[in-house]
């Protein structure tokens, strides 16, 4: 197994992938609805989305799909929101067949079918989708709704970790460090790992901090081991990889210095600094 699930990152991720958050998508920068959402005007962005709707414009449907699955300017509804994706999804709109894998993976709105979840998956990763080529690759790791084959989703996974989606680089770089049904290459394992650690991934950060503290992928480097475990410690939610990852802090408190703690401490600061209060997120 490749140890995170499909239904574990669903629920968490985050993500992201976000890229795995199902904002509303939109390509143009003046189109009036993705204004009113970016806005909070919901139920404008639904008047403005229907109209588009109604000329077979797959965008605006999924995007009215997120509005029902979001409960944003109507009254929350999985099952409209399903509808709504599976019109866009059979358009050929790659967000919307990933939303639409999502909920029959879930079983939100819709029965529980994880072998359309990895058909939806599967169209939208052949068009680029990344959060869906991830999610393609851990069903045929762990055999759900596919037959399952290792191989086959390694190659998804890596091809989502190389076009730049953190969670799946981070997959890579743990199998590649633990040797988990590969050929273990602590390195390579290590290079990915570092690229999910700096775009946020939690569980790189915790990575790399193992990495560094025990030289294994990298020359052993205390400071960098205390900095990615302290990050990990911030962005991990409670948990058995946050207890892992104080621990970790514990023990390199103990062996560094002050005056390295307090660099480190100074390097912490840039990496990951304190998010400020965010409005709305605006429609990717």
């Amino acid at each position: 197994m490749m140890g995170h699930p499909v239904a574990r990152l669903l629920l968490g991720l985050t993500l992201l992938f976000s890229p795995l958050t199902a904002w509303a998508q939109s390509t143009s920068p003046v189109d009036a609805g993705s204004a009113a959402f970016m806005h909070g005007d919901y139920a404008l962005a639904m008047q403005e989305w229907w109209k588009k709707a109604q000329a077979g414009d797959a965008e605006a449907i999924n995007n009215i799909g997120i509005l029902y699955n979001k409960g944003l300017g109507v009254e929350k509804d999985p099952a409209k929101a399903a509808e709504w994706y599976r019109r866009a999804a059979e358009f050929g709109y790659a967000n919307a067949q990933f939303n639409l894998a999502n909920l029959l993976y879930s079983g939100n709105g819709v029965q529980r079918d994880l072998k359309q979840a990895a058909a939806w998956y599967l169209e939208a990763a052949k068009r680029g989708h990344l959060g869906a080529q991830y999610y393609l690759g851990l069903m045929y790791a762990d055999g759900e709704g596919v037959p399952q084959d290792k191989i086959e989703g390694l190659k998804w996974i890596v091809k989502a970790a190389d076009a730049g989606n953190a969670a799946a680089q981070y997959e890579v770089g743990h199998m590649l460090v633990e040797g988990d049904g590969l050929q273990p290459d602590p390195v390579k394992g290590a290079d990915y790992a570092l690229k999910a650690a700096h775009a946020g991934n939690a569980k790189a950060a915790l990575l790399m901090g193992q990495i560094y503290a025990t030289g294994n992928g990298a020359e052993k480097n205390d400071i960098e081991a205390y900095v990615w475990a302290r990050i990990a410690v911030d962005r991990l939610q409670p948990g058995q990889d946050s207890k892992r990852a104080a621990s970790l802090v514990e023990e390199l408190e103990g062996r560094l210095e002050d005056g390295a703690i307090k660099a480190a401490e100074r390097v912490i600061a840039i990496r990951n600094p304190k998010p400020e209060a965010q409005d709305q997120p605006a429609p990717q």
